[in-house]
């Protein structure tokens, strides 16, 4: 069985749909599978499969219904259609992910208190995947794409009010996001973003109720509503620039992209380490550094997008 593309943070630089963007949080689970496959690391490769399981409960699966619940509301079928296959992509994924856990664990000799360890740093990489959508709900999947070309439609055709009805359904689904992720989680700081997100939907429907004859020039719509993300309790040590650069300069990381042009870099705090990876659209996935935050070290390397290093592993 062929597992799931993993194209790390770039996927939603090249590809702004909902469909990409639910699955980020588990894309990401899937470097650490990588490494403890690497490594022969039964019992740390097993706390990844699951992690990856758990971030499509906590995040694919209720974005996914949020999504659908709305688009069922306002009858919108083709979309529900999609959304319902998504709902089925999602469980897969799950089930697969699940199914390599119990083969990895049956296999496994890592010590308990390497484990221990590891379900330390998990508990961070999921604190910080948690808010990823909701604090950049404006920026890509649903808004992006179905309500910004709604909106767009209705203002060719002067109907501002819709406008603004579309906006305040899309700071409702902002503030369902972040209810049923990281609040539902435990992470209450986010409360105040999803009481502020309703109260911006109000406004904009009581504005809505009077018809404009234009957009109203005092409100914020889009980005230009996104309110500043909560201070996290996990952040760097190092920035990211200082990162780019040590990963950059390891031999076999140059290796990897010496016969490769446009090559981009994309550094990402997983919440105890960083990951850097290195692309292009032409090769996809060249290579990942893993470096650690603290002491600035290169952990590990992992080159090309190779799928079947596990499959042999555990076969």
């Amino acid at each position: 069985m062929r597992t799931y593309i993993f194209l790390l943070f770039f996927i939603l630089l090249i590809s702004s749909t909902a469909c990409d963007a639910i699955f980020e949080g588990t894309a990401n689970a899937n470097i650490f599978i990588r490494i403890y496959t690497q490594r022969g690391d039964f019992g740390r490769l097993a706390l990844w499969h699951e992690t990856a399981a758990e971030c499509l409960n906590l995040i694919s699966v209720p974005m996914n219904k949020i999504s659908l619940n709305y688009y069922k509301k306002h009858g919108h079928k083709k979309w529900v259609e999609r959304t319902e296959i998504e709902a089925l992509e999602i469980q897969e994924q799950r089930e697969y992910h699940i199914k390599k856990a119990k083969a990895a664990w049956k296999n496994s000799k890592t010590p308990e208190v390497v484990l221990k360890h590891e379900r330390k740093k998990i508990a961070k990489f999921i604190a910080v995947w948690l808010p990823h959508y909701p604090d950049r709900f404006y920026e890509f999947g649903i808004y992006a794409t179905f309500f910004k070309e709604l909106q767009e439609q209705a203002e060719l055709k002067k109907d501002f009010a819709k406008v603004l009805r579309l906006e305040a359904d899309a700071a409702e689904m902002c503030a369902a996001q972040y209810d049923k992720i990281p609040i539902k989680y435990g992470l209450k700081t986010y409360k105040q973003h999803r009481d502020d997100y309703l109260r911006h939907a109000t406004l904009l429907r009581t504005i809505a109720k009077r018809n404009p004859k234009s957009l109203p020039s005092n409100v914020m719509i889009g980005k230009e509503r996104q309110i500043p993300i909560v201070k996290s309790k996990i952040i760097p040590t190092k920035k990211a620039d200082k990162i780019l650069l040590i990963a950059k300069s390891d031999s076999r990381i140059k290796a990897a992209l010496i016969d490769h042009k446009h090559v981009r870099e994309y550094a990402w705090f997983q919440g105890f380490a960083w990951t850097v990876s290195f692309y292009n659209h032409g090769w996809g996935n060249l290579a990942i550094a893993v470096v650690n935050d603290k002491t600035e070290k290169i952990t590990d390397v992992l080159l090309g997008e190779s799928d079947k290093d596990e499959l042999e592993l555990l076969e």
